[in-house]
């Protein structure tokens, strides 16, 4: 279809809906864009979307070219920007062209895109227009938080500290932040309640904090879920978001006297609805942005927070006191809620230490049981376990919570389970007392053996998912936290690892979520090496369907990295055999050269000799050293994990380099001596 045939079309179905091409802003007026600039803002359009195409032709062959284009793009976005003003607003809530304003404002200059930001605010009486119109419009919303977005990223993270930047923060403090501040307060029970509002309001609150992501958690606001509620980092066990206390995060910029004024006012505008807002999803979506906006601000948290549970301490309260008018009821109410349960997880993410521990004194202690079988609360917990730094809270929660496990487990709550243990991982706390609730809690309603065999591990592994289906994240992740426990504390689960039949084994290897608790046993420096390797030898004569397998062939590297030569000899082989069909595969060429099966397919008997005199080597370096350096741990990261060569091969490789040098230097020499008797 032409493009004259596509406006004909779009012109009937305008006529036919009654669309005359206007939208009502909430003020009550219309606002309409004529033809004639919907026609210029489509070329526009066209003429950044030709820079663009042109930038990805020419960014790797001519620098200067792509750095001409860039400057074009940036001139032609700047010369849109400023060439609507006067129409700013009734541009950005018009479907056709609100898109290309964005375009235009990730490519523009800071002046343009600030100057733009400032006429946005600017309310006539011929033009009308506002932040408050434009963040209630469905477009209008878009182009603030894009606008906002590009002043955060772009511009005030990448400025300097000289005069003339520090000027045009001010001028777009003055321009820009306090009025628009003004605006969302003066109208801002509507804004914490609006779907299109509050995201501008949330999006405002990053501006001033100076961070890029203040999204509230999933199903608390529609963002994506924050650092440390999520369920890889509340399972991590010992990572940067989970169990650390708020401090002061590194930002290029904040606007800290303007973040405390919008914050205050704001809080006090919505004090009358504050549990209504707390139910509300938009609305505890906007509570949750106001507390990670402070994060690192103790004093302001220690305020914030007594305040969002329904307590006002007076000045001068002592720590531990703070929040002694909460009603329990209303605290146990907000966890059980779906959109307020995500506050509460916001609360324990940035709470002062000294906050934390009052919560979970008043909240939390001796009602972990019903809190954690609840189905929204639990999440809640889950929380607590990933932001908490204080061992006492994880023994006390594992010493209420373990005679329960085997319920849990089985009433799908296992994520609390799998918490609980992280916790433990990460501080070292109760590892053998969790790694025996655990153990109970899998046979609660199975039997423990089966043909001899123990059944902790195929249990573990297809938890909640009958009929050996595909394994259980939640089982897999708690295996890959038990092998971060002194070995001593889990033998029971890496015995019953290696008694799994071979198909099961098998089928776990070639499972997304199975796969890498295998990854994490193999590379536990803690667990038997005499258990890796009869585990290993359950795989012999399955390992060129196991390099087939883009997941299979992760743990096929680590398994290799672990076995012995003998081993190795019998994965090179049973991979030689395959070479064709492992090479048609997108993993498999890299796959090869990294376990060097074509050399070993030429010359067997050479990669034998090689791995004879390794061995010696290194019995040797036992020998005189012990074997600490050489069995030091290896990673089982997936990001191309190399197969890591022992300290004897690094020796060999190093003694062939220096040979090969030598000969080098020595045929210059001779060839230099030859030349000079010429």
């Amino acid at each position: 279809m032409d493009d004259a045939a596509r406006e004909d079309a779009l012109e009937k179905r305008r006529a036919k809906s009654g669309y005359d091409g206007s939208v009502q802003g909430c003020d009550g007026r219309r606002y309409r864009v004529d033809e004639d600039a919907v026609a210029y803002y489509d070329e526009i359009q066209r003429a950044l979307d030709a820079c663009e195409r042109r930038a990805r032709e020419t960014a790797r062959e001519d620098e200067e070219e792509a750095r001409a284009i860039e400057e074009e793009a940036r001139a032609i976005g700047s010369n849109a920007l400023e060439g609507c003003e006067g129409q700013e607003c009734a541009l950005s809530m018009d479907a056709r062209c609100s898109r290309t304003l964005e375009a235009c404002a990730t490519r523009a200059t800071r002046e343009a895109v600030e100057g733009f930001m400032k006429r946005c605010g600017e309310v006539t009486e011929a033009n009308g227009g506002g932040y408050y119109v434009m963040a209630k419009s469905l477009f209008g919303s878009r182009v603030l938080e894009s606008a906002m977005g590009v002043m955060m990223e772009k511009h005030l993270r990448t400025e300097g500290a000289n005069e003339a930047d520090e000027a045009r923060t001010d001028a777009f403090r003055r321009d820009v932040l306090e009025p628009m501040g003004r605006a969302l307060v003066e109208n801002a029970v509507d804004v914490a309640f609006d779907k299109r509002a509050s995201p501008v309001a949330r999006k405002f609150l990053a501006l001033l904090a100076g961070r890029a992501d203040l999204n509230a958690s999933g199903g608390g606001g529609g963002g994506a879920r924050s650092d440390g509620k999520s369920l890889a980092d509340k399972l991590r066990g010992g990572t940067s978001a989970a169990g650390k206390f708020s401090s002061s995060h590194n930002a290029s910029y904040r606007f800290n006297e303007e973040l405390r004024k919008f914050s205050d006012a704001m809080l006090a505008a919505i004090e009358e609805e504050l549990w209504n807002l707390v139910e509300d999803t938009c609305g505890s979506a906007l509570l949750q942005a106001t507390l990670k906006a402070h994060e690192g601000d103790g004093e302001a948290l220690n305020w914030i927070i007594p305040g969002l549970l329904g307590c006002a301490p007076a000045e001068g309260t002592t720590e531990g006191e703070l929040l002694a008018d909460a009603q329990e009821w209303d605290i146990k109410n907000v966890m059980q809620s779906r959109a307020g349960s995500h506050l509460m997880e916001a609360i324990l993410g940035v709470a002062p230490k000294g906050l934390f521990n009052e919560i979970y004194r008043r909240f939390f202690r001796d009602k972990m049981i019903s809190t954690a079988k609840h189905p929204v609360s639990n999440f809640v917990l889950q929380a607590l376990l990933a932001a908490t730094k204080d061992p006492e809270h994880v023994s006390s929660t594992l010493g209420e919570l373990s005679q329960v496990f085997g319920t849990l487990l089985h009433e799908k709550r296992s994520g609390v389970v799998a918490a609980t243990l992280a916790a433990c991982a990460r501080l070292k706390v109760a590892e053998k007392d969790s790694a025996k609730a655990l153990a109970r809690g899998l046979t609660l309603k199975m039997e423990a053996r089966k043909e001899g065999r123990s059944q902790l591990a195929p249990a573990l592994f297809w938890l909640d998912t009958p009929n050996y289906g595909r394994c259980s994240v939640l089982g897999s992740a708690m295996f890959q936290t038990l092998f971060k426990f002194n070995a001593d504390c889990v033998p029971m689960f890496s015995e019953s690892l290696v008694s799994m039949t071979d198909v099961e084994v098998f089928k776990v290897c070639q499972d997304s979520a199975g796969s890498r608790a295998i990854e994490a046993f193999l590379a536990s420096p803690s667990q038997k090496q005499n258990l890796k390797k009869e585990f290993i030898a359950k795989l012999n004569g399955r390992w060129a369907q196991l390099g087939l397998s883009p997941v299979g062939s992760h743990v096929l590297e680590a398994c290799y990295r672990e076995a012995d030569a003998r081993g190795k000899e019998l994965i090179l082989s049973g991979l030689a055999g395959q070479e064709g069909p492992l090479n048609a595969t997108r993993h498999g060429p890299i796959l090869m050269r990294r376990l060097g099966v074509t050399q070993f397919k030429a010359a067997p008997d050479q990669w034998k000799s090689k791995q004879k005199t390794a061995e010696t080597m290194m019995s040797e370096f036992e020998k005189e050293f012990g074997a600490d350096e050489p069995t030091k741990s290896k990673s089982s990261k997936r990001k191309d994990p190399p197969v890591k060569e022992t300290v004897i091969e690094k020796k060999v490789k190093k003694e062939k380099t220096e040979k090969k040098a030598k000969k080098e230097k020595k045929d210059k020499k001779d060839k230099k001596d030859k030349k000079d008797k010429k």
